[in-house]
C-alpha cells in the first residue's frame, strides 16, 4: 500500500497535514505510516475506508502508477557516432609515442577539448523558486518517482541525472553524491565524470538512489555534511537525447542554494523556468527569470537550422490543475498576462543583440517569440501538457543535429587555422637542414638582443597595465554620471511617465525590475564599450611582441617560426576569468576556436567571454529584489504618486548601497582583466623562451636525418591526422 501516493493522487492532499486534520490524528503519524504502511493498525485503515468512501481492498492494493515517459526519438546517436570518431581520432594521436610532446600540445590537445566541450548532449536545467514542482515534473518526464518530491522544499543540491549507458565503468552503483567543496575548487565539475581519479577525490558517498533523500533532501539524515552536487544514472527515453539537472530551489533560506542554481543554471543549454500558475510571474520570478533568459545561449540561425526562435526556453506554469481545476481559458489568460509582465522587465538592447546572433526578427519586442515558450503543466491533467510536451520533443530531437554540425565546423575551422602554422613549421626544418649556418646567426642575433627585447616588452607590459587602470577609472567615473542623472526623483518621474506606468502595484514593481534591468543593461554596456577598446590595446600589445621577435629573422631572411599571437590566445582561453580580453578573443580565429578549453560551446555567443552576466547576475537579481521589495512599502495613491515611488526607488538605491555593488562589480572586471593578462603575458615569455631552446637544440644537437624525422613526424600529423580528421 502506498498511502503517500493515495493522499496525493487519489485524494489530492498535498499536505499531510491535511490529511492528519481529516482524520483526526496527529500529523506523525501520517508521515510514519507513509514511510512504513506496515506500522498501520488495522482500526487506522478502517478509519480511512470509512473518511474517504474507498474499499478496504482499493485503499490496502493502491500503488502509485509510473507515469508514462517522454518518448522521444533518439537523434543524439549520430553526434555521439561522430564524438566516439573524432575522439579516437584524437587520443590516437596523443597516445602516439612517436610524435613528442610538444607537438602534441601544439596541434592536438585543443582538438581534444573543442570536441569534448562542444560534442556533449544538451543540458536541462530546472530553475524555480522551492515549492514549484520541479522534481515531480521531472519524474514525469522520466517516466519514474526516483527524484525526491514533496510540498515542502525539497532538492538542496545540484542532482546530474544522466542516461544509464553514460556511467563510467568505475562507477558501479547508481548514485554517487560528491562534496561541495575539494581545495580551491567550489564544485565538482560535470565535464570531467569519467575521470576516475578525480571524481573518487570528490566522492562523498555512493548507493541507489535512495541515497538523494539522504544527502540532497533538507529532510535527509545525512543533510548539511557539505554535499554540493549528485550524478544518478536512469534508463529512460528522454535522457537518450539530453542531461537534466535539477537544482535547488531559489529563494531557501540557504544562500548557498541560490549561488549553486545560478552557477550551474548559467551553462545550461535548455532552461525550465517553473512558477506556480496560482501565483504566475511573481516579481522574484521575473528577476530570477531575465537573468537566466539572459545567460541562455542562442541556438537558433535563421537558414542554418530548424529551431524555432527561443526554442530553447520553458517558462512553465506548474501545478495548473489548482486554477479552476485546469480552466483552459483562465491559464491562457495567466499566461498571457505573465509574459507581458515580464517582458516589461526586459530591455530592447536584449532583443536586438539576440537578431545579432540569430538572424531572426524578434516582432512586438519580443512579446510573440517570448508567449510560444509559456506552457502550463500539470501531473493530474495530463492534457494541458501536450503543447509542452511536443515543443520539448521537437527541440530535443532537433537540438543534437545543430551540436553535431557546429562540433564539425569548429573542427574544421581549428584544423584549417593551424594547418599553416603546422606547414610553416615543417618548411622551417627544411631550411635548417638547407642552410643550417643561417639560423646559428639568428640565434646569436636572438641572444644579443634578448635583454632589451625584454626590457622593452616590460614597459610595454606597464602600458598595458596602466591602460587597464585608466579604464576601470573610467567605466567607473561614467557609471556614476549615469547613475546620478538616472536615479533621482525627478529622472525616475520622467520614465515613468514615458513608460505609462500605472498607479498599481503590479505595474510599479514591474517598473522597479525593468530600472534594474536599465541600470545593469548601461554598466554591461560601458564595459563592452570599454573592453572593445581595451581589445585593440591587447592586439596592439600582441603585435608589438611579434615585431620584437620578428628583428633577428629578417636580418637573416627567414620566416618567424613563431606565433605569438595564438600563443597569447590559447593561454588566454585555459584561464577560466578573462575579464576585458572577450572581446580580443572574439576578434581572433584563435581565440574563438580556442575558446573550448574554458567550457563555452559554440552554441553560445563567443562574446559571453566578456563574463559581465557572471559578475552582475546577482548584484543584479539582488538590487532588483530591493527595489521591488521597498516599493511594496511605497504610498500608492493620491496624487504625485509618481514622485513618492521615485523617492522611494532613490532611497532603496542609497540605504543599500546599490550603485557601489555596481561600482564593485566593475572593479572586479578589471580586476579580472589585469590578473588574466599577467598570467597569459608570463605564458607567451614562456612560450618563446621554449620555442628558443627547441630551435637551439635542432639546430646545435640534431644532426639532419634527426630533422628529417621530425619532419617525416609532422608530415604524418599533417596528412594522416589533420587531413583524416576532417574528413571524418
Amino acid at each position: 500500500m502506498d498511502l503517500k501516493s493515495f493522499r496525493e493522487d487519489y485524494l489530492k492532499y498535498r499536505s499531510p497535514s491535511d490529511f492528519a486534520e481529516m482524520l483526526g490524528v496527529p500529523e506523525s503519524d501520517v508521515l510514519e505510516w507513509e514511510q512504513n504502511s506496515n506500522k498501520i493498525h488495522w482500526t487506522e485503515i478502517q478509519k480511512i475506508v470509512e473518511k474517504t468512501g474507498v474499499s478496504y481492498d482499493e485503499l490496502t492494493g493502491w500503488e502509485k502508477r509510473a507515469p508514462d515517459p517522454l518518448k522521444v526519438e533518439n537523434t543524439w546517436e549520430k553526434a555521439d557516432g561522430t564524438k566516439k570518431t573524432l575522439t579516437e581520432c584524437v587520443y590516437r594521436a596523443l597516445r602516439d609515442e612517436n610524435i613528442p610532446g610538444k607537438y602534441k600540445k601544439e596541434y592536438v590537445k585543443d582538438l581534444c577539448d573543442i570536441v569534448n566541450v562542444n560534442l556533449k548532449k544538451p543540458t536541462i536545467a530546472i530553475v524555480g523558486r522551492s515549492d514549484v514542482g520541479k522534481s515531480t515534473l521531472i519524474n514525469q518526464l522520466l517516466g519514474t518517482d526516483k527524484m525526491p518530491a514533496s510540498w515542502t522544499p525539497t532538492t538542496s543540491i545540484a542532482v546530474y541525472i544522466k542516461h544509464i549507458s553514460d556511467r563510467p565503468s568505475f562507477i558501479k552503483e547508481d548514485t554517487w553524491v560528491f562534496a561541495n567543496q575539494l581545495g580551491r575548487e567550489t564544485a565538482w565539475d560535470e565535464r570531467k565524470l569519467n575521470d576516475e581519479s578525480y571524481c573518487n577525490a570528490w566522492k562523498l558517498a555512493a548507493g541507489d538512489v535512495g541515497i538523494l533523500r539522504s544527502f540532497g533532501t533538507r529532510q535527509g539524515e545525512n543533510y548539511g555534511k557539505e554535499a554540493g552536487s549528485a550524478v544518478i544514472f536512469i534508463d529512460s527515453p528522454v535522457l537518450k537525447n539530453c542531461d537534466i539537472i535539477d537544482l535547488p530551489g531559489f529563494g531557501t533560506e540557504t544562500e548557498n542554494d541560490d549561488i549553486i542554481t545560478h552557477t550551474r543554471a548559467k551553462k545550461a543549454d535548455v532552461l525550465f523556468y517553473l512558477s506556480q500558475a496560482n501565483g504566475f510571474m511573481r516579481i522574484e520570478d521575473m528577476e530570477y527569470l531575465k537573468d537566466n533568459i539572459k545567460a541562455l545561449p542562442t541556438w537558433e540561425k535563421k537558414d542554418e537550422n530548424s529551431l524555432k526562435p527561443l526554442s530553447n526556453l520553458f517558462v512553465i506554469a506548474s501545478q495548473a490543475h489548482t486554477v479552476n481545476h485546469g480552466n483552459r481559458v483562465e491559464l491562457k489568460s495567466i499566461l498571457d498576462f505573465g509574459c507581458e509582465r515580464l517582458l516589461t522587465t526586459i530591455p530592447d538592447d536584449y532583443w536586438n543583440d539576440k537578431e545579432k546572433l540569430s538572424g531572426y526578427i524578434y516582432e512586438n519586442h519580443g512579446y510573440d517569440n517570448l508567449r510560444s515558450r509559456f506552457f502550463a503543466y500539470t501531473t493530474d491533467i495530463l492534457d494541458i501538457c501536450k503543447p509542452f510536451n511536443t515543443a520539448l520533443k521537437e527541440v530535443l530531437e532537433l537540438l543534437p543535429g545543430v551540436i553535431d554540425g557546429n562540433a564539425k565546423a569548429a573542427v574544421k575551422s581549428y584544423v584549417e587555422k593551424r594547418k599553416p602554422k603546422l606547414i610553416n613549421e615543417i618548411n622551417e626544418y627544411e631550411n635548417l637542414i638547407a642552410e643550417r649556418k643561417k639560423y646559428s646567426l639568428l640565434l646569436a642575433d636572438i641572444r644579443e638582443n634578448e635583454l632589451s627585447r625584454k626590457q622593452e616588452n616590460d614597459k610595454r607590459k606597464k602600458k598595458i597595465k596602466d591602460e587597464i587602470a585608466r579604464l576601470s577609472s573610467e567605466s567607473i567615473d561614467e557609471f556614476s554620471d549615469y547613475m546620478t542623472k538616472t536615479i533621482n526623483t525627478d529622472g525616475i518621474v520622467r520614465l515613468i511617465k514615458e513608460r505609462k506606468v500605472k498607479n498599481k502595484k503590479s505595474d510599479i514593481e514591474q517598473f522597479g525590475s525593468f530600472l534594474q534591468s536599465m541600470v545593469q543593461d548601461r554598466c554591461e554596456t560601458i564595459l563592452k564599450e570599454k573592453s572593445e577598446i581595451f581589445s585593440k590595446q591587447a592586439q596592439e600589445y600582441v603585435n608589438s611582441y611579434t615585431e620584437s621577435i620578428s628583428y633577428a629573422f629578417e636580418n637573416n631572411k627567414l620566416e618567424v617560426g613563431f606565433d605569438a599571437g595564438w600563443a597569447f590566445a590559447s593561454a588566454l582561453s585555459k584561464l577560466g576569468m578573462i575579464g576585458g580580453f572577450g572581446a580580443f578573443l572574439a576578434s581572433t580565429i584563435s581565440g574563438a576556436l580556442v575558446f573550448a578549453s574554458i567550457g563555452v560551446s559554440f552554441g553560445t555567443s563567443i562574446l559571453a567571454g566578456i563574463a559581465t552576466s557572471s559578475i552582475f547576475g546577482p548584484i543584479g537579481i539582488a538590487v532588483g529584489l530591493l527595489v521591488a521589495s521597498g516599493l511594496g512599502i511605497a504610498k500608492l495613491f493620491g496624487g504625485g504618486w509618481e514622485k513618492s515611488v521615485a523617492k522611494k526607488i532613490v532611497s532603496t538605491f542609497d540605504e543599500n548601497n546599490l550603485s557601489e555593488k555596481f561600482r564593485d562589480g566593475i572593479r572586479e572586471h578589471w580586476r579580472q582583466t589585469e590578473e588574466a593578462f599577467d598570467k597569459a603575458s608570463i605564458e607567451l615569455d614562456k612560450e618563446w623562451d621554449n620555442y628558443v631552446c627547441d630551435l637551439e637544440k635542432m639546430v646545435n644537437e640534431n644532426d639532419n636525418q634527426e630533422l628529417q624525422n621530425t619532419i617525416a613526424m609532422l608530415n604524418y600529423l599533417l596528412s594522416n591526422f589533420y587531413e583524416r580528421i576532417i574528413g571524418e
